[in-house]
């Protein structure tokens, strides 16, 4: 007697889930999307010094780094921007004697704008830096900006479906499932965005910093019951 229960309790299992699978199927799923472009405020530059050889001298660690930050002083950059990108001071051509080994320093600095990035780069160019790479910008509400983008592409993809439920007379409903991705902001290009050697790459005249607004986008796919 026991089989006969068991298979009715199956049978009442199944018709149940058949339900809820037949009542799933009455709904529309829609993408919804939203875009948005921002100006950076916050800029990473990476600085290395290393010592080198001019006129059979060498020109000193300890003078590189004061003149960098006389450039950082007359760029009216703030010190709090700047920290060490290392341990501090390392030694170059391994296997030499500690006298003929370059020294070398590297730093990380934030900026605030394209305009504060040109004016220090003019005020660097005296100095004889290795290199320096613009490595990546940012904002400092770009969460923020990322989940208003998400609500408005939310709210996109319900005014979607509103319009094509009625155009066959029936109506968007409560939303049944939402599904987002997170999409990394694109960076933007820059131009002569980098220093070798003491020389702006591919500048022979004061440095023209071009910047591209950092694009945000937000992705939706949203389920609403039909009624």
């Amino acid at each position: 007697m026991r089989f006969p229960i068991f298979f009715i309790f199956l049978f009442s299992v199944a018709t149940t889930f058949g339900q809820d699978v037949f009542k799933g199927e009455h709904f529309i799923e829609v993408p919804g999307s939203a875009q948005l472009e921002i100006e950076p405020n916050e800029i990473f530059l990476f600085i290395r010094l290393r010592e080198f050889e001019e006129n059979r001298n060498k020109v000193q660690l300890e003078k590189l780094d004061q003149d960098f930050m006389a450039a950082l002083k007359a760029a009216g950059v703030d010190r709090k921007n700047l920290t060490l990108a290392d341990a501090g001071s390392q030694l170059g051509k391994l296997g030499r004697k500690e006298k003929d080994a370059f020294r070398e320093k590297s730093y990380e600095l934030k900026l605030t704008s394209a305009a504060e990035l040109e004016k220090f780069l003019v005020k660097l160019e005296p100095v004889k830096v290795e290199q320096l790479d613009l490595t990546r910008v940012s904002h400092t509400d770009i969460e923020k900006y990322k989940i208003d983008l998400k609500v408005k592409a939310l709210q996109a993809a319900q005014a979607k479906a509103q319009t094509l439920l009625k155009s066959i007379g029936a109506e968007a409903g409560k939303p049944l499932m939402v599904r987002d991705w997170d999409n990394e902001p694109v960076q933007p290009v820059y131009a002569n965005a980098m220093f070798k050697g003491g020389d702006l790459a591919g500048n022979s005249g004061e440095p023209e910093i071009g910047f591209k607004k950092i694009k945000l986008k937000a992705q939706i796919v949203a389920q609403f019951e039909i009624k």
